[in-house]
């Protein structure tokens, strides 16, 4: 965690005008130890608070023997930490509980990090600003695919809230990138029948905002639409029986309760979780080490070498014995070659390689889901329009693996890489 606070400090909130409070949760009492690190790496103002055990706990509702079978049942084929008693409470808690928690009652804004994550990219801005100015309500940087298998009654139970409560629908909402269509061929879930097409056209395909970055309003998610339809999921047992995790709760949610216009995608924001990453344009390369302002690593500086040097020549990255590490070799050389289309966004300096938008698209879903994909990309659907246009009309998803598509495939008019 420290170390993602240090990123977030030297990133963004050590600017004088920032200095933006830091709330820490936990369900258990933060040691003297963790409270003394953390005042260590930031100097603003730090709350610790110990989540209430209502609010971290099974509900009275929920059926214990039939949430310990489902979750072993889960975790036996594969779905995600499901098997974890700690991980519904925190998907719970995250989908909706959250704003509620008295700490939080005097904040409008919340921007919520994970331990273990990279900041890749200067904010020179506030985003905080940005939002409030600009009558945002949310804010991601990833669009992703989920485990179908982990929330398999969800959007039945979304659809029988809509059903019930049409007037708290944004009148402007926009469930058309969540939605499967005719072009996505369902191979993996019927692949011997001969059909080329699932019946679940309209059917939610399981995209997703990335929640482990976030940025968004607390008085949305306060507010009562949010509130309903999180009551409306926790009493179906959805969070116990499943896993409904808080990416998909909070996709569906702001998609409901918002127009498209107050959504905002943060592709200036360098970052990276596990198996998810995205690196935007960028003018400047920034120095990253074990801290932020650290020295560079060794592979960082080497890409500072070879990009300054003749676009036909290829300087070793390593000598001796790993020579045989070709393959880094041709990587550093292409990005070098590509750096005149590569500008970047204006200013922004960051240090990470360039990715496509749709890079680890999918990267959550493990062989073993057999669940239909979409034809696109779940961010190219969420930004449509021209980041849909293809060169070619194959899909980005293979019918056998989880894996997308390379981007260097150029199936894309647009992959996002320019600035």
């Amino acid at each position: 965690m420290i170390s993602s606070i240090r990123q977030i400090e030297a990133r963004f909130n050590k600017r004088e005008t920032h200095g933006y409070d830091w709330v820490f949760f936990n369900n258990e009492e933060f040691t003297d130890e963790f409270k003394a690190a953390v005042s260590n790496a930031t100097g603003s103002q730090c709350y610790f608070e110990r989540i209430p055990e209502e609010h971290w706990s099974i509900p009275p509702w929920i059926d214990v023997t039939r949430f310990d079978v489902g979750r072993q049942f889960m975790g036996g084929i594969g779905v995600g930490k499901a098997w974890l008693q700690s991980y519904h409470h925190m998907c719970r808690w995250n989908a909706g509980i959250f704003a509620s928690e008295k700490r939080l009652a005097n904040y409008d804004w919340f921007w919520r990090v994970e331990p273990a994550v990279q900041f890749y990219c200067d904010i020179r801005y506030d985003v905080f600003r940005f939002m409030r100015d600009n009558n945002m309500a949310y804010g991601f940087n990833m669009a992703i695919l989920d485990d179908a298998r982990s929330f398999p009654s969800l959007w039945e139970r979304t659809k029988t809230f809509i059903d019930g409560n049409e007037d708290l629908v944004d009148k402007d909402a926009d469930f058309n990138w969540l939605l499967h269509t005719a072009e996505d061929h369902d191979e993996t879930i019927r692949p011997n029948t001969g059909s080329e097409e699932a019946v679940s056209d309209g059917e939610y395909n399981n995209c997703q905002f990335y929640s482990n970055f976030e940025i968004g309003s607390l008085n949305f998610f306060r507010g009562k639409e949010h509130k309903a339809y999180f009551d409306h999921l926790d009493r179906s047992g959805g969070f116990y029986y499943e896993r409904f995790g808080d990416a998909p709760v909070h996709t569906l949610s702001v998609s409901m309760f918002l127009p498209k216009s107050r959504i905002w995608y943060f592709r200036d924001i360098g970052y990276a979780h596990g198996l998810c990453e995205q690196c935007p344009p960028h003018q400047y390369q920034l120095k990253l080490g074990p801290s932020p302002n650290g020295p560079l690593p060794r592979e960082v500086e080497q890409e500072a070498e070879i990009r300054n040097a003749d676009k036909d020549t290829v300087r070793p990255l390593i000598g001796g014995q790993l020579e045989s590490f070709g393959s880094k070799h041709r990587r550093w050389n292409m990005m070098a070659q590509d750096v005149e289309r590569q500008k970047g966004i204006p200013g922004l300096a960051c240090g990470c390689t360039v990715s496509a938008i749709d890079s680890n698209n999918a990267k959550l879903v493990p062989y073993e889901s057999k669940q239909r994909k979409p034809s696109d990309p779940c961010i190219r659907k969420f930004l449509g329009g021209r980041w849909l246009v293809r060169k070619n009309k194959m899909s980005d998803f293979t019918s056998v693996t989880e894996n997308i598509a390379s981007s260097d495939s150029l199936e894309y008019v647009l992959d996002g890489r320019d600035g």
